[in-house]
């Protein structure tokens, strides 16, 4: 089976103090992950060492099987879309551009276009756009729009490198139940399409566990307590001793819902 993902006892320790400690975590293609952790768990530093603006301290971590250090890793990090609340620290930048123009930003992985846009880019974002339900606001300009609007862009916008693995860390921040539930159809309805790209979902939240995730992880205090298909992690016992609170998880139209008991 092809990897997509592997980290090897991987720690990583800031000045002084351990952030992750001892993670082995492998994904493979065909798997769709969610990553479930508290805030503070590690999860943003895991993903910092994909697109390597965070390097282990020890350990080993291979993406698509290569190796940081023996590849040229901007490389690696054209085949990776991300998209991420995070990104609103660009915003200075991304509100002075038109909807398509985000969009297109994304085969460059760039904030902004600083590359030659072809006809034949202009022709995938405009599909793209369409697929994405988001046609009739593609002249505008990304201050303009709705927070659903803008996450839903961000999303359109990390396809169109057609990316080998997606990021999806913590998207629906700060969305309400409306517009987080519409982001998360979009994203359901790609991934039931035949060669769909393979994501892996950071969220503290179980709801936005989707039907198309197949495995899970738990992050707590910088380790991996947990792992493996959604429906042997996502227990009552489980999430009652990550939680440390009792809790049930309710099962309804192939999504986990928590209850505090």
């Amino acid at each position: 089976m092809k990897e997509i993902l592997h980290y090897e006892n991987v720690t990583f320790r800031r000045d002084g103090k351990v952030i992750l400690d001892g993670i082995n975590w492998h994904i493979n293609e065909g798997e769709n992950w969610a990553l479930l952790g508290l805030n503070g768990s590690g999860k943003s530093t895991i993903l910092g060492m994909i697109p390597a603006y965070i390097f282990p301290t020890t350990g080993e971590v291979r993406i698509f099987g290569h190796k940081f250090g023996n590849y040229v890793w901007k490389n690696i990090k054209r085949r990776v879309g991300f998209v991420s609340s995070s990104l609103n620290n660009f915003l200075g930048t991304l509100n002075r551009e038109k909807l398509e123009d985000v969009v297109i930003s994304g085969k460059f992985s760039s904030i902004g276009i600083y590359e030659e846009v072809t006809v034949e880019d202009r022709k995938r974002a405009e599909k793209i756009i369409e697929d994405f339900g988001i046609t009739y606001i593609k002249d505008k300009y990304f201050a303009t729009l709705s927070q659903g609007e803008q996450r839903r862009t961000l999303l359109a916008r990390a396809f169109m490198n057609e990316p080998d693995l997606l990021i999806l860390d913590e998207p629906c921040s700060g969305l309400d139940v409306k517009a987080r539930e519409y982001f998360l159809s979009v994203l359901e309805e790609n991934s039931g399409k035949e060669n769909s790209t393979p994501f892996i979902y950071v969220t503290h939240q179980i709801e936005e566990i989707l039907p198309s995730v197949s495995h899970v992880a738990l992050l707590e205090k910088g380790k991996i307590i947990a792992q493996g298909k959604k429906k042997e992690i996502l227990t009552d016992k489980i999430l009652s001793e990550m939680f440390k609170m009792p809790v049930k998880v309710v099962w309804e139209s192939e999504r986990p819902w928590l209850i505090v008991k």
